[in-house]
């Protein structure tokens, strides 16, 4: 599991990565515009494909990068906007356009072999939503380390938001972690425990006197709440114009790839004609269970030499084994002698088998 808090110091917003090891297949929530190619960057550095990007609302102080993503990955991959692989999500009670997926109480999003269930919390605005991953909490604006969202503008209801946060949050488990969208004093998380004791806006506070509170914060508007609201309401700012997406995450070009992202184009483009599966176990493994079109080559008969006689310049090798640790080995070895377009297959064919992806049994061995 890779898990990652980010921050933008200019509107002091937290975005969050969290991607699945076995899969690579990954999700970002509340991406901000201006963290464009830092997260874009750290989906090449880290080998993994977006699935979604999910808001936890409609933001007045900062611009969605919801939409830039998807069509920076877009661009990326040769493809249009649409085919991209990317999904942009939001809750349905925002009533914004421009999204591809609307999100309700109740929905799970699914990725990798993850899920995050969406809950709603309006109050902060109408369409609030936080998800619930694992034992962490996504709050978006709805509840902070020691306070709340504010409640006076884009349908924002303090009723709603007390409901949201003391029905329903603090129904959970007091281990599960809070993670919020934003912070501004360096905290980074909390727990519903801790903030059921000590959250100063709300804890101890009957309705009425919590709805008071909310009426008499007198707090400025949002200084970008005329641009923000306005692009957030159509999936965010457009990829801005001249920007294309970090270097080229070609299969080759790295050094581990998961095992969907190989299937995909070791069956679909018929890589087996222009590329070499090598898978490392011994014979017998081999002969168990294989992925088709693999050629057995024992780890302790690799020869970097011959390999290299074999592929020529820029012609991709592919390392497989059954959990990944020997393959993942064998690539560092011949990387190390010089071959540069050696790539781990992670996970191997017990994770090959997970995904539902087809195994032959028997075949040449070396």
């Amino acid at each position: 599991m890779t898990f990652r808090q980010l921050f933008d110091a200019a509107s002091s917003t937290y975005t969050y990565l969290i991607a699945d090891d076995a899969t690579h297949e990954a999700v970002l929530i509340d991406p901000v515009i201006e963290q464009l190619e830092r997260d874009l960057a750290l989906l090449r550095d880290n080998g993994l494909t977006l699935r979604y990007t999910l808001d936890t609302h409609v933001h007045a102080d900062h611009v969605t990068a919801a939409q830039a993503i998807k069509q920076a990955l877009g661009v990326q991959q040769g493809n249009t906007q649409a085919g991209s692989g990317v999904q942009t999500a939001v809750s349905r009670d925002c009533n914004a356009a421009g999204y591809d997926r609307y999100l309700g109480d109740g929905d799970v999003i699914l990725f990798g072999h993850e899920e995050i269930l969406v809950i709603a919390t309006p109050g902060h605005t109408a369409g609030s939503v936080s998800f619930l991953w694992r034992d962490r909490l996504f709050t978006g604006d709805a509840l902070l380390i020691g306070g709340c969202g504010r409640t006076d503008f884009q349908s924002g209801s303090a009723e709603a938001l007390y409901h949201s946060i003391t029905v329903k949050l603090f129904a959970l488990d007091e281990q599960v972690l809070v993670y919020p969208g934003h912070d501004y004093k360096g905290r980074r998380v909390s727990s519903i425990g801790e903030e059921k004791l000590f959250n100063a806006r709300i804890t101890g506070k009957t309705l009425a006197e919590f709805v008071q509170t909310m009426a008499s914060l007198g707090l400025p508007a949002p200084k970008r709440i005329h641009e923000a609201v306005p692009a957030n309401l159509v999936g965010g700012a457009e990829l801005p114009a001249g920007l294309r997406a970090p270097a080229s995450t070609a299969l080759a070009d790295r050094q581990s790839v998961s095992v969907q992202q190989f299937s995909e184009q070791w069956r679909e483009t018929e890589a087996s004609a222009r590329a070499l599966l090598i898978d490392v176990r011994t014979p017998a493994e081999f002969s168990q269970e294989h992925v088709d079109g693999a050629e057995n080559i024992p780890l302790d008969q690799l020869d970097a030499i011959a390999l290299m006689g074999r592929t020529g310049p820029g012609k991709p090798v592919f390392i497989i084994c059954q959990p990944g640790t020997r393959s993942q080995l064998a690539t560092e070895r011949l990387r190390a002698a010089g071959m540069t377009h050696v790539v781990h297959v992670d996970g191997g064919t017990n994770a090959w088998r997970m995904a539902g992806l087809p195994l032959a049994k028997q075949g040449a061995v070396r």
